[in-house]
């Protein structure tokens, strides 16, 4: 099926870039027949008619364009004879063939655009390699926002995948600022039509986020890119399926290494802007190494900065956030000095010894 598809999206570049050349060729060929045409007629209209080169060149370009303003005209038989067979049975046909084909050659370059064939030369952009097995759409228009609402806003998001052969979906072609390649990242033709090495970012996604394979095909496209010599300051950042596999990306050029979780494309965006975050967001989703865990304590009128100094130095975690007591929500990273009443308290504990909850209320109660 991967040969099939190949073979089909290497037919189908080969028509749009033989199409393209010859209707090129084509434009090229009528516009240096036409500037031979006017030439020659400015020539003869000031041996025949006399006139100066300006106003020759006047009545060349009028009767061109089919304007004819017939404030100069030909006189002569020769001058008319000349008009006729140059300008009425040759240039106005050249003039609307060259017209058609450049229409023809921007309508061939739009669908090239469309059908991610289309080579856009960019630097400095950001790279998303492979779309998610289901619901990529969806998935790109929420990574889309969070790129538009972070420090990146300003990169232009490039797509190399073999899912959109047919033009980006509506959700995403409506999207300013996102462009996409119809190809695959272990091809390094296609790396290269996409100008991987002059990405500033470039993400390898999972093809597929449950499945261990897809860490093969993910370290293919690692190797393939440390071939290209990637710029001094790009960071790649891959997903990871099998958490074994994390040393083994590290060591292909992946700086920044995540688990794939497609409910939060958010967590893909800060391992981009602050590498390094993401290791803490991972862990909120898992039971290793850190412990968020509610406390009900009473706490009246409290700084937040004691409270926080108070449990570090007792070694019993780090105060995270708390329950406004008349708000009834959720409230994290408060100023220092915000006061503090409330009877529940969060804490990221660590896994080995989670403290208890008398432990906790000792340590607020000492706070003076």
């Amino acid at each position: 099926m991967n040969i099939l598809y190949r073979f089909i999206n290497w037919r189908r570049n080969i028509r749009l870039s033989f199409e393209e050349d010859v209707i090129k060729r084509s434009v090229i060929r009528s516009a240096v027949l036409l500037l031979g045409i006017i030439i020659a007629h400015v020539y003869l209209m000031t041996r025949f008619e006399a006139f100066s080169w300006q106003d020759a060149l006047w009545l060349t370009l009028t009767t061109l364009s089919t304007t004819g303003y017939g404030d100069i005209s030909a006189t002569t038989l020769a001058g008319k004879t000349a008009t006729a067979l140059l300008l009425y049975l040759g240039g106005i046909f050249i003039l609307a063939k060259a017209a058609g084909d450049y229409f023809e050659y921007r309508a061939n370059i739009r669908a090239k655009k469309i059908q991610g064939h289309w080579e856009w030369h960019m630097s400095g952009h950001i790279l998303v390699i492979n779309t998610p097995s289901q619901q990529g759409s969806q998935f790109f228009v929420r990574l889309l926002r969070h790129i538009k609402h972070s420090g990146l806003s300003a990169q232009t998001v490039q797509i190399l995948t073999r899912k959109f052969p047919d033009g980006l979906p509506s959700p995403l072609s409506r999207m300013p600022g996102l462009v996409h390649y119809t190809g695959s990242g272990t091809c390094p033709n296609d790396l290269l039509a996409v100008n991987a090495q002059q990405a500033k970012y470039i993400v390898i996604l999972a093809e597929q986020e449950d499945d261990r394979d897809s860490d093969s095909r993910t370290f293919d496209v690692l190797y393939r890119l440390q071939e290209l010599k990637l710029r001094d300051d790009a960071l790649v950042l891959a997903e990871c399926v099998d958490d074994d596999n994390r040393q083994r990306f590290r060591l292909a050029g992946a700086k920044v290494i995540i688990r794939p979780m497609r409910a939060y494309p958010e967590m893909l965006i800060r391992g981009l802007v602050a590498p390094g975050s993401e290791q803490i967001i991972e862990n909120l989703f898992s039971s290793l190494g850190d412990l968020y865990m509610r406390y009900d304590v009473s706490i009246k009128q409290l700084s937040w900065k004691d409270i926080v100094c108070q449990l570090i130095r007792q070694d019993l975690g780090t105060a995270v956030a708390y329950i406004n007591h008349e708000t009834g929500l959720c409230e994290t990273n408060p100023h220092a000095n915000t006061l503090i009443s409330t009877e529940s308290l969060f804490v990221m504990a660590n896994d080995d010894k989670p403290p208890t909850r008398q432990a906790i209320q000792q340590a607020i109660s000492a706070i003076h």
